[in-house]
């Protein structure tokens, strides 16, 4: 049962990255089905091993679940937060699921290829997309049914996941995870996505500084192909994606990023008016209706902005709490597993600024994934299994 229930999470994982791309009119994506279908398998195989297992870090993700739910009470839009409610349910077990199914390295490490060969997946989709001249916004590219802000940081996260690979794994796929790095550098430059651009250079952080430890192989490997890059990608990304990048500093410090400070300036106000409850779950959207500068449903574009405005400071410190939960556990890490998951949280928490990812996919696998690499590195910390449906809360 165990390896069924690896099989549908190894599926489910590999279809996030380019979740978009298929969907079934009037129902949603395929990766929600496939997703629904693996938490399911996941649940059933829990109950069936005898074992219920927290870590803390679950405990205040429930409880921030059980608030959205609430939150249906007071909501200002309740449709739309029936759907957010769902939303968080299903990530919710798939976060916990994550943890009670993986017990071994080798399973980790499957997961994480199942990732980088879905970010492959949309990568291709996005070359095609500018191959054929398709594009998501002027002289902007991405996946089919995808932001190009959205994928650029989706695509961030897989450089450094594929570059532990590179290290862990000896199979001839190895090759994969070494050329990540530079596909997803090219790809995300087709998205002129600059927000997406600071996560490309923090994930090469990740390659940069674990180099010394790499054999001389790897690192000529390296060298050849930063050297492909420069040559290559000016040819291929189009003038007006850099001419897009090459703005960034001047966003930064005298724009408007692209009205996100507006649109966070109304959140603060409609968080003022209701600090500690919020709109209700999903709601920001509809809290900006009757806004004077928009009149229409905005997106927050930053995950503390919303989850403030819609869930309130009760909202904001549950999850907080719950990321600092997680952070906690890195530091018992080894150095090269501590350095990937610090790397990778660092790309989220650009993504997090950029764009309202508490409802995403890869928020909750990446927390997901951290807390279950913990508990594989240090088995001897989790309790002993005790017979079906006992509660065993993590001590730590």
């Amino acid at each position: 049962m165990n390896r069924l229930a690896y099989l549908a999470l190894w599926l489910y994982v590999f279809t996030v990255p380019w979740e978009n791309i298929i969907t079934i009119p009037g129902l949603g994506t395929l990766s929600r089905f496939v997703g629904i279908g693996a938490v399911g398998i996941g649940l059933l195989y829990v109950l069936l091993s005898g074992s219920l297992r927290f870590h803390r870090a679950h405990i205040w993700g429930v409880l921030f679940v059980l608030l959205a739910a609430l939150s249906y009470f007071w909501s200002i839009e309740t449709a739309d937060t029936l759907n957010r409610v769902f939303q968080y349910g299903l990530l919710f077990a798939f976060f916990w699921v994550l943890f009670s199914v993986i017990d071994h390295p080798e399973q980790l490490r499957g997961i994480l290829v199942a990732y980088v060969l879905g970010c492959y997946v949309a990568g291709s989709d996005t070359i095609s997309n500018f191959l054929s001249g398709s594009e998501a916004y002027y002289q902007r590219f991405a996946a089919d049914g995808f932001d190009p802000g959205d994928l650029s940081f989706v695509l961030a996260l897989g450089i450094p996941m594929a570059w532990y690979l590179a290290f862990k794994e000896n199979s001839r796929m190895v090759w994969l995870y070494r050329l990540y790095p530079l596909v997803a550098v090219m790809v995300i430059l087709l998205t002129a996505a600059r927000a997406g651009l600071l996560g490309v250079a923090v994930g090469l952080l990740f390659v940069f500084f674990t180099l010394p430890r790499a054999s001389w192989r790897v690192k000529a490997l390296a060298t050849v192909l930063g050297l492909v890059a420069l040559w290559i990608i000016p040819v291929l990304v189009p003038a007006d994606s850099f001419s897009r990048l090459a703005t960034l500093s001047e966003e930064l410090t005298q724009g408007s990023l692209n009205d996100r400070t507006n649109i966070w300036l109304a959140g603060w106000q409609n968080f003022s008016d209701n600090p500690i409850l919020g709109v209700g779950a999903g709601a920001f959207g509809a809290s900006l209706r009757d806004h004077e500068l928009f009149r229409d449903w905005v997106a927050p574009h930053n995950l503390f902005v919303s989850i403030a405005t819609e869930m309130g400071l009760l909202g904001l410190g549950l999850f907080v709490l719950m990321l600092v939960s997680v952070v906690a556990v890195l530091w018992q890490m080894p150095a090269l597993e501590r350095g990937l998951w610090l790397t990778v949280l660092a790309i989220l928490f650009l993504a997090f600024m950029a764009q309202n990812w508490e409802w995403r996919k890869q928020t909750w696998f990446v927390l997901g994934m951290i807390i279950t690499h913990w508990k594989i590195l240090y088995p001897a910390w989790m309790p002993v299994k005790q017979p079906l449906l006992v509660l065993q809360a993590e001590k730590r």
